[in-house]
């Protein structure tokens, strides 16, 4: 089995999705490893990695009613943000499947636009806990954008408001360069404004929009493809299947080259070596089928 095959059948094997809906299983399975790996990588989107990280408030956030109103609810999200605990519980229920139905049908319930669009997440605001372990859903939401050592929360706001200008506006206004919204220099303002009711239907068909704030231009970090996920995953499928191309070249021309590595680890080599994909916690690579050696390609570490 080839390494591209291997990958398919990785996704196909740890991905969650109902295995008894027929179609949706011939679906994945026309899949080629790039599509595969472009489906996985929009539902780990959807998921906040757990890693402490520092909380910044907006002032919007701040001077939110409903923040003093909430904040026995707010200060446990926030404590569980800072501390790095796993925060699905506070997600959608649907991010428990990686994809929910053949993509033509409505509504897909399995991409999250704003956050493709925008790349900001939305929270549910309660500590208890429901039985198939997500917090109760009332009213409001928490919104925030997640970066690896920040977490940016952005206010307080309902199911629906996932096109208003406010998202953007605070954004701009308070983190303008760090990583959570992009000014598009050179451009001094929008001809024609873009409404709130022509992003969202622009959103629905998949097209991003730009947006101005006090006489600057800015985009979303997203930038979402056609078929509604984001271009990064893409380019990352891209980079994962050239990196399993390289060292599956590399080892065709000198598979000798890996013997040192795996002697400095304690291990025999095999007379014959044979190669799975697999992603794991640190990142993605290929497992060595006899001796299960770890080989992280992603950032082209032994194991």
């Amino acid at each position: 089995m080839g390494l591209k095959e291997s990958a398919c059948q990785w996704v196909l094997q740890n991905m969650p999705y109902d295995r008894s809906d027929a179609s949706l299983v011939m679906y994945l399975n026309g899949l080629d490893a790039h599509g595969l790996l472009v489906v996985y990588h929009n539902w780990m989107s959807r998921r906040v990695k757990p890693q402490p990280r520092i909380v910044a408030k907006s002032i919007a956030f701040q001077q939110n009613p409903l923040t003093a109103q909430r904040a026995n609810d707010l200060a446990q999200i926030i404590d569980d943000i800072e501390q790095g605990r796993d925060l699905t519980k506070y997600l959608s229920r649907d991010i428990v499947r990686a994809v929910v139905q053949v993509p033509g049908q409505s509504p897909r319930r399995d991409l999250d636009l704003m956050l493709n669009d925008w790349g900001v997440h939305h929270l549910h605001i309660s500590t208890q806990v429901e039985a198939d372990g997500f917090v109760r859903r009332d009213g409001p939401l928490l919104f925030a954008a997640f970066k690896p050592q920040i977490a940016y929360v952005i206010d307080i706001m309902k199911h629906g408001d996932w096109t208003r200008d406010h998202v953007l506006e605070v954004l701009a206004s308070e983190w303008p360069n760090k990583g959570v919204i992009h000014e598009v220099k050179g451009v001094l303002g929008l001809k024609n404004p873009i409404t709130e009711e022509q992003r969202a239907t622009l959103r629905r068909k998949h097209c991003n929009s730009a947006f101005e704030f006090r006489g600057k231009v800015f985009m979303p970090i997203g930038f979402m493809s056609a078929a509604g996920t984001t271009m990064a995953a893409g380019r990352g499928a891209d980079q994962l299947l050239d990196r399993l191309n390289v060292f599956e070249q590399e080892f065709i021309r000198s598979p000798e080259r890996l013997r040192a590595d795996f002697e400095r680890h304690g291990l025999a080599f095999p007379d014959k070596l044979e190669f799975e994909f697999a992603i794991r916690e640190d990142g993605y690579g290929v497992i060595e089928t006899k001796t299960r050696a770890w080989i992280n390609l992603t950032g082209n570490q032994h194991a």
